[in-house]
């Protein structure tokens, strides 16, 4: 690594050295102008800082230039000539001043220079200013460290200026040596509109665009850093809805921006870095297809190569929210982009910059069901002893996973002998053991360490950062490591002509990864049947002494695999390797005109295997499978770009590009489902020979658009994009007419407060308006065609479609309306940004629409139906303390909220409903008129007064599925805040959602089987329901009957298929995120000879407040089509609270 480091390190010297000729060339419109005509050229156009005294020069006075095209180095000397100033090129900034006479020269000269020090802060809330320009007399003699902290040496009597982009210069009179100068600058308000990453990669002012936009920094990632950054997202971002599978130390997330938008339940954001579209295509979640519950297998979420990305590498995050902002990204671009722009390489005053970055975080789990442990393992009507085998107490009470066996009440029984492995020969006490599920997890550990080195001259920058993440999970034997890199390189070879590349490479390793859901061979099915009265000690030797690799140590139910033979033998390994990267180059033929050219690539290469013992309950010969997955997206794009100024007050910035997409899947996998040898995984060992199950999927889109740019006097702007696709998704071998659509967007923004005079409060007020139509090809290829599905039975198997095929689909349309408004007030301390939008999305493609099996088929590919979400945005922020000079304290504070409706207006002809996803019970449907997210199950039955009716004692249920409520929260919200006192910096950020429900297989199970407090009512002197009987006349009385069988009337409460009893609100107020930090002083890093030194205490949901009665309401299930499904809870493992530590320094 050494070697790696020290080489990059001569490659960055080298290129700041050859950078450094070619003088930059300034384009004038005529070859005579003014001085105040060339300077604001200059500064406009060139984007070049002038820096001149008033009193110098005439601004009326005419230059004659001998072109209209000169480098620097010719102006410069062209303005001496002809006005006899002093014009200077210092670090890229331009300076004007009158030429000192040769005598205070020369006794200047003879003065002695004194060193004057400090450190530049914002007025505003105190915080360092880096970067900022320090010039003695016009000439520049310095910039401030990244932590703010400046040192220069200047003539006694100086007069030094300090400049920084946003903010007010501000001077300072040298009296002397001093080595505590405190400069403060304060905000320039007409600076404060920022550029932000728009679709393309295309650089625009916010003030400028009609759509809304949420733009983050690198800390929001990484104050409180997660093991997966889009968790970061959650509190700070209006309008965004994660769905987490919570599927072990690798879990995927499923990002929706503005509500689900399709029927087939595809509706994540686009996810771009540097231009690079990562499509998480190798990194489908589970290994071998397999559902959640009670499957053939249990799913593996393996993560995908955007849980692989780096948060320390962002250097912003842009989330374009509707299709208004990301339609010039296509069909994908329908669910709104989030745009990861990465770093680049900084300027350091002398040499290299090195950032040395380490966390050490520590996962412990926050919540627990409410088990109870006043009663015993038995099953019905065994409540009155208790006898491991069969004894003299009574027959066997041994194998049941349930606990309605008999209270613990200081007695004795035979029970389990954990030395002999056997029922005890004598009685031993009836104790519960209460820790006996939390002491089998352990506490996570995490440690990331980062290193990075960079550096910049004129015309080159460059970055290179690497990072170490090591992960042990709270299953014992889980975890991974993570090895990322991230290079970065800008060169200027000449004016015309810039080349960069960024490139971003990561490695993700496990030796074992959880199997999830509710099925043998997972944790938390083994964890739901354990008994009040086990021990989980008796499971750790989890072989039979003399018969290892062959039987396991089951002390109680034979059907439950035990839990340490999954965590160390019960393998699912992977290995990843992740490549996303673009290289690009920019030709400028004049100012105002250029072209991109771009290829990019989001490839991951990828191994995983699973491994099963022999003895174990769903393979008892053991199993070995592998899956090689190759995932490769290109693209290849180029873009014109044009910009001038017209009639005076008009600008116009125009753009046009191309790209050709091509996407390829490919995924071997091999199965030997029995093995010959006990410990031996290779397919070599195989006993019934290996079965391949080979997929390929490939498919293309080309394109070609436009956007147009208008604004005028810089408070009215409009702009305009179209595109047209050709996909390859539509296309029919004997029909290609269906696969070329068009679609385009409008985008209005007006700032008020440039041609409304204002009360003074009001510092800038802006109202915008888009309406936009994106359209889709799907990404399902061969929808259009029918194509032979492999069959397993015998090699090179083939089978008849299930699907009948559309040769006529058509793309899938979202169109969007949105307005908005950005208010700024009170000096900025206040800002206000609301948003309301509808989008309608129709001719839903559904690759597998249920039909009458009697055709031979199961399902057939339709467009069908329309969704229409609704929604608002609000996102607030102020100062309520101001930080500066005289007041060490500040206070922000921030805040979102958020409202969708997702209404489904129809389907296709003849369909009156459509599943979108199915959980262990239940449906998710889209009914006409109903709601995306509707959860629809068996129920209770119930009177117009709603209350349960009972017979017999027990509730009855529905004998059709009812709405039982919908699954998608109504409401989110977030509240964060940051504090700072001097040095000290707190951050905190509450995060909730309501509204929304859930169901719970976990409650169900454990209900069901009497281990849940709330099953402890009645168990000895029995009970009554609260509901009413029907009396013979068809009139109502209340229930008044007595079940004695607690089992039953439990179970016909809360048995699984009763929906409605297990479905709960997903309501939660969050502790999201909570830091504090303290930043070592400028004197203190000059002792040390930092830059800058930062150390940090942070937690991650540190406490929730919630009535779900399982771990964390938030929460997704694996589906058997590699996809995070909401709404319903399967087996779902522990949620945890993260605490940890950060030590940041820079040299």
């Amino acid at each position: 690594m050494k070697k790696i480091v020290s080489g990059f390190c001569g490659v960055l010297l080298a290129l700041q050295v050859t950078a450094q000729s070619n003088s930059p060339i300034a384009t004038f419109s005529k070859k005579d102008l003014t001085m105040k005509e060339i300077v604001e050229s200059l500064q406009r156009k060139e984007k070049l800082a002038v820096m001149y005294d008033v009193s110098a020069i005439n601004p009326n006075a005419v230059v004659h230039l001998p072109s209209q095209k000169l480098s620097l180095d010719q102006l410069m000397k062209v303005l001496g000539d002809q006005t006899g100033l002093d014009v200077k090129l210092v670090n890229n900034s331009l300076y004007i001043k009158k030429k000192e006479q040769a005598a205070p020269v020369a006794a200047a000269q003879q003065q002695e220079k004194i060193k004057v020090s400090g450190i530049v802060k914002s007025k505003d809330d105190n915080s360092t200013v880096p970067g900022a320009s320090i010039t003695a007399d016009g000439k520049v003699v310095g910039v401030s460290g990244p932590d703010g902290s400046f040192s220069v040496n200047v003539l006694k009597g100086a007069t030094l200026e300090f400049k920084a982009i946003g903010l007010n210069p501000t001077k300072y009179q040298v009296t002397g040596a001093q080595n505590d100068v405190s400069i403060s600058l304060s905000t320039n308000v007409t600076q404060l509109n920022s550029v932000v990453v728009t679709a393309l990669g295309i650089k625009r002012d916010e003030k400028a665009l009609g759509y809304a936009v949420t733009k983050m920094g690198t800390e929001d990632f990484t104050d409180a850093v997660s093991n997966n950054w889009t968790n970061s997202l959650s509190g700070k971002v209006a309008g965004v809805n994660i769905t987490r599978s919570g599927a072990g130390p690798a879990g995927s997330n499923k990002i929706v921006l503005r509500g689900v938008n399709s029927l087939s339940g595809t509706s994540e954001a686009l996810i771009v870095v540097d231009g690079v579209i990562l499509n998480g295509g190798s990194g489908r979640s589970t290994g071998t297809g397999s559902g959640s519950y009670l499957d053939a297998e249990s799913p593996t979420d393996f993560g995908n190569s955007i849980n692989d990305l780096n948060p320390e590498d962002f250097e912003n995050v842009t989330i374009l929210k509707g299709p208004g902002a990301s339609a010039l990204y296509g069909a994908r671009g329908a669910n709104g982009a989030i745009i990861i722009t990465t770093k680049n390489g900084k300027n350091y005053k002398k040499g290299l910059g090195v950032t040395v970055n380490s966390n050490a975080a520590l996962d412990m789990i926050n919540r627990w069901p409410d088990y109870q442990y006043e009663y015993g393992q038995g099953a019905t009507g065994q409540d009155g002893w208790y006898s491991y085998g069969a004894t003299e107490d009574g027959a066997s009470t041994r194998s049941t996973s349930s606990a309605w066996g008999p209270k613990f009440d200081g007695q004795s029984y035979y029970q389990y002998d954990p030395t002999t492995r056997t029922a005890g020969t004598s009685r031993t006490p009836w104790v519960p053991y209460k820790n006996n599920r939390k002491d089998f997890f352990e506490t996570g550990q995490t440690y990331t360490n980062t290193v990075t080195v960079e550096g910049s001259s004129e015309k080159t920058s460059s970055r290179i950062s690497f990072t170490n993440l090591n992960n042990t999970w709270i299953v014992p034997n889980t975890g991974y490591k993570r090895t990322t890199v991230a290079l970065s390189v800008n060169h200027k070879i000449s004016d015309k002509l810039q080349i960069a590349t960024k490139v971003n490479y990561a490695n993700k390793k496990s030796d074992n990864l959880p199997s999830v859901g509710y099925n043998n061979q997972t944790i938390m099915y083994f964890i739901r049947g354990m008994v009040p009265n086990a021990n989980i000690d008796w499971f750790r030797d989890y072989w039979v002494p003399g018969k290892e690799q062959q039987e396991q140590t089951r002390p109680f139910s034979s059907l439950l695999d035990n839990p340490f033979l999954q965590a160390y033998e019960m393998l699912n390994s992977m290995n990843r390797h992740g490549v996303v990267g673009n290289v690009s180059a920019t030709y400028n033929f004049t100012k105002n005109f250029s072209l991109l050219v771009r290829t990019s690539l989001d490839f991951a290469s990828e191994s995983r295997a699973q491994q099963r013992p022999k003895g174990t309950q769903k393979f008892v010969d053991g199993m070995y499978r592998t899956q090689n997955i190759n995932n490769r997206e290109s693209n290849s794009d180029f873009l014109f770009r044009y910009n001038t100024k017209f009639l005076k007050d008009f600008t116009f910035d125009g753009s046009f590009g191309g790209s050709r997409m091509a996407n390829n899947y490919d995924k071997q996998e091999l199965r030997a489902d029995k093995l010959r040898v006990p410990g031996d995984y290779s397919f070599s060992n195989a006993k019934n020979g290996v079965v391949a199950y080979p997929y390929l999927s490939k498919y293309a889109v080309n394109s070609v658009y436009g956007m147009g740019a208008f604004s005028y006097k810089n408070w009215l702007f409009f702009d305009f994009t179209m595109r047209n696709d050709w996909t390859s998704t539509l296309a029919t071998p004997q029909n290609k007419d269906r696969v070329s659509f068009f679609y385009d967007s409008y985008n209005l923004a007006v700032a008020l407060n440039e041609v409304i005079k204002m009360p003074k409060a009001i510092n800038y007020w802006k109202v915008r308006a888009s309406v936009a139509t994106v359209g889709s090809g799907g990404t399902w290829p061969y929808l259009t065609a029918y194509v032979y599905d492999p069959q397993q039975a015998y090699n090179s198997g083939l089978a008849n479609p299930a699907n009948v095929a559309n040769p006529f689909l058509t793309p899938e349309k979202t169109r969007s309306y949105e307005a908005g408004t950005e208010l700024r007030m009170f000096d900025n301390r206040v800002t206000a940004d609301v948003s309301v939008y509808r989008n309608n999305s129709t001719n839903q493609i559904i690759p597998s629409a249920p039909i009458d099996p009697a055709s031979g088929y199961r399902g057939a590919v339709l467009n069908a139906g329309e969704i229409q979400n609704n929604g608002v945005e609000v996102a607030l922020s102020g100062v309520i303390i101001k930080r500066n000079k005289q007041n060490p304290v500040g206070w922000k504070t921030n805040g979102t909220f958020a409202t969708n409706r997702g209404k489904v207006i129809s389907l296709a002809e003849g369909l009156s409903t459509h599943v979108m996803s199915s959980g262990p019970r239940g449906t998710m449907e889209a009914r006409p008129g109903g709601y995306v997210g509707d959860l629809y199950g068996i129920g209770y039955q119930r009177n117009e007064e709603g209350k349960i009716i009972y017979e017999n004692g027990l509730p009855k249920w529905t004998e059709s599925p009812i709405l039982v409520g919908n699954t998608t929260p109504r409401y989110r919200a977030g509240w964060g805040n940051e504090i700072s006192y001097k040095q000290f910096r707190l951050n905190f950020l509450f995060d909730s959602q309501f509204g929304g429900v859930g169901y719970s297989l976990t409650h169900a199970v454990l209900a069901e089987e009497g281990k849940l407090k709330k099953t402890i009512p009645g168990r000895y002197n029995g009970i009554i329901g609260d509901g009413v009987v029907v009396n013979k006349d068809g009139s109502y009385s209340p229930n008044t009957q007595i079940v004695t069988d607690i089992q039953s009337f439990y179970s016909a409460h809360y048995n699984r298929e009763n929906v409605e009893a297990n479905t709960f609100k997903t309501d939660f107020i969050k502790l999201r995120e909570l830091r504090l930090d303290y930043s070592f002083k400028p004197a203190t890093l000059k002792a040390l000879r930092l830059q800058r030194a930062t150390i940090g205490l942070y937690g991650r949901d540190l406490f929730m407040i919630t009535k779900w009665p399982a771990f964390d309401p938030e929460f997704g299930s694996l589906n058997s089509d590699n996809t995070v499904v909401a709404g319903f809870e399967v087996g779902q493992f522990p949620s945890t609270r993260t605490l940890g530590a950060n030590l940041t320094v820079s040299f």
